[in-house]
């Protein structure tokens, strides 16, 4: 794709002929922001983002979900236009703030796609109110034990780290690109919607600590805490689908596959061409899968 038609891509390309409400929801103390979208009496399905995005995440997956559900996508604490607490935002927290948004939407059970981190949170949930969930859906899995990784591994992510506090301490369009390349491997797919949006928030005042308080949230202490265990994956007891990106063997490659050999009777699907979003790189693919498994 060249570079010009990149640019004529549009967030809209998505949301144009889609029906939706986009707001903010008091969970507990603070402020969620939130899109809606759906018949308000079909089945609740909650999209979870991943670390340092917003509900945006899924801008490829709302519209299709829609039409036999009723989507709610939202910024965790700490993320997008959000409250951010000034403190250390750990999956706990989160857990916390999609309880509190399932009671306020007012539903009695929903079910759940999360995305990394969203799927860390997503999965937590499910071990905890297992009553409150139909179905959980898990792309690019993350949370489990880490292990000591060789010392080029570490310094990789020691770098990644310092590039991603290096981008909310310097916001630039280029900065935001560097961030988009381990999310999404094909430039052309680096819609500059998504970057100019991640831009504006990494500009907004008092980012550079609250970012410092996001990333803190999976410091190796803070993640021993929130980690999940073996046990708590095998006391998983909703019907769940976790999905393997395969053309991307990596850390989360690694951990959907713990996920796989630990939940009771999970189904498990691989996703070609897809990095770490596949819910973008390959949306319709993605879209399918997820429908027929919540539909299901």
């Amino acid at each position: 794709m060249a570079d010009t038609e990149r640019e004529r891509l549009s967030i809209w390309r998505y949301l144009d002929k889609l029906a939706f409400t986009q707001g903010y929801v008091k969970t507990g103390a603070h402020a969620t922001r939130y899109i809606q979208a759906g018949p308000k009496d079909a089945p609740p399905l909650i999209m979870v983002h991943g670390m340092g995005g917003t509900w945006e995440n899924f801008i490829a997956n709302v519209g299709a979900h829609a039409q036999h559900f009723n989507v709610v996508a939202f910024d965790l604490l700490g993320h997008g236009y959000s409250d951010k607490p000034d403190q250390t935002l750990a999956v706990e927290d989160y857990v916390q703030q999609l309880g509190a948004l399932v009671d306020a939407f007012g539903f009695q059970r929903v079910s759940l796609l999360g995305l990394s981190i969203g799927g860390w949170i997503s999965t937590k949930f499910t071990v905890r109110q297992p009553e409150r969930v139909d179905r959980l859906l898990v792309l690019s899995a993350w949370g489990r034990p880490r292990a000591v990784e060789p010392p080029e591994v570490q310094a990789r992510m020691k770098a990644m780290m310092e590039k991603r506090l290096k981008a909310v301490d310097e916001p630039t369009f280029q900065a935001m690109d560097d961030i988009f390349e381990g999310l999404v491997a094909n430039p052309a797919q680096r819609m500059e919607d998504l970057l100019a949006l991640r831009l504006r928030v990494y500009k907004l005042p008092g980012m550079s600590r609250n970012m410092r308080n996001v990333f803190a949230g999976i410091s190796p202490p803070v993640w021993d805490r929130n980690m999940l265990t073996d046990d708590e994956l095998r006391s998983v007891s909703r019907p769940t689908l976790v999905v393997g990106c395969v053309d991307h063997p990596d850390v989360f490659l690694k951990m959907a596959q713990e996920y796989r050999a630990l939940i009771p009777g999970v189904q498990y699907a691989e996703i070609r061409h897809a990095s770490h979003w596949p819910q973008w790189e390959e949306a319709d693919a993605l879209n399918e899968m997820s429908l027929a498994f919540f539909r299901a």
